[in-house]
């Protein structure tokens, strides 16, 4: 229990801005045509993290 409390103290922000990054990363190789396979597959981790965090982390509360 101790930690997932600290995993959504301390590693969503972490896992939030690292989310974001990827997704921007990603956007811009959308605008030049690139392949971003790579830059969704992280973000997609990043941001199921967050939210297994934040719901792991609320329901033992």
């Amino acid at each position: 229990m101790v930690f997932f409390l600290f995993s959504a103290v301390y590693l969503v922000p972490l896992f939030s801005f690292l989310f974001v990054i990827t997704l921007l990363k990603a956007i811009g190789k959308i605008v030049n045509k690139r392949r971003y396979g790579t830059e969704m597959f992280w973000s997609a981790a990043f941001f199921s993290l967050v939210m297994w965090s934040i719901s792991v982390s609320s329901s033992l509360n």
